[in-house]
């Protein structure tokens, strides 16, 4: 009996500890200092894509990256507009180009919907995020 109840609080800390680990990603934002209009327009498209409006985020994103084609969170957060939008193969290209400029950024590159594009991601946090391979 003792022991049954020992493997199932072990069970449910396993399943806290990685359902910690696919909580659902947003959208990021930067500081103004290096490039204040990419900036603006990355803010913008947060407010946007927070308002479900998912065109509009899409432009305000696309507008960050054309001021500041290095920016990753605007290459990241069009990746997730796209991805709600289900344009998976391109969510996917800005997924990598994100990854590319800012490899170092674990909020990108731990990112359930990262991993999910780039097949990184295991079936159970796939599983847990509601996930699947692009």
């Amino acid at each position: 009996m003792h022991r049954r109840i020992g493997m199932g609080f072990l069970v449910m800390g396993c399943l806290v500890m990685v359902t910690g680990c696919a909580t659902p990603s947003g959208p990021l934002a930067v500081l103004p200092m290096t490039s204040p209009g990419a900036a603006h327009h990355n803010l913008e498209g947060i407010q946007e894509y927070g308002a479900g409006k998912w065109q509009e985020a899409k432009s305000r994103f696309e507008s960050a990256i054309r001021a500041d084609p290095d920016m990753a969170e605007a290459h990241f957060n069009l990746a997730l507009t796209l991805h709600e939008l289900g344009d998976h193969r391109e969510a996917t290209v800005h997924f990598k180009r994100a990854s590319e400029l800012a490899p170092t950024n674990k909020e990108i590159v731990e990112s359930p919907a990262y991993r999910n594009h780039l097949g990184l991601s295991s079936t159970l946090e796939r599983h847990l995020s509601g996930g699947y391979r692009y």
